[in-house]
């Protein structure tokens, strides 16, 4: 599939059945672009501009809070969704300070997903 910036969307989780289920919700009609890495996803997003990211908070290394600062701090204007199983507040709070478009606690609403992508994207 030919990806256009539009139509593309980064998954950022460091958790593999995570990312294959954002594949199977959304693969078929967008470019889904799946990371682990915060800091490997801040490289790619600076060059490749999705307008959507599903983005993890707990992460080892680069946190999803890391990437979503670096994001705000570089003026991307990316729509940032949280997707977390994190029961805390406190990281809710953080995400919004941020500007999230949405803050999901996992486990994912496959609707809700597929709802916000085509929100966000059309």
């Amino acid at each position: 599939m030919e990806c256009m910036p539009e139509e593309t969307i980064f998954v950022v989780d460091d958790d593999q059945g995570v990312l294959e289920s954002f594949d199977a919700m959304l693969g078929d009609d967008y470019c889904v672009v799946m990371l682990h890495d915060g800091m490997k996803a801040l490289d790619l997003l600076t060059q490749r501009r999705p307008r959507l990211l599903f983005l993890d908070i707990k992460m080892p290394g680069f946190s999803g809070l890391d990437l979503l600062k670096a994001i705000r701090e570089r003026h991307l204007a990316i729509e940032v969704v949280i997707v977390t199983a994190l029961p805390q507040d406190k990281y809710e709070e953080m995400a919004r300070e941020y500007g999230v478009y949405r803050y999901l606690r996992k486990p994912l609403d496959v609707d809700e997903i597929e709802g916000i992508t085509r929100t966000v994207l059309h």
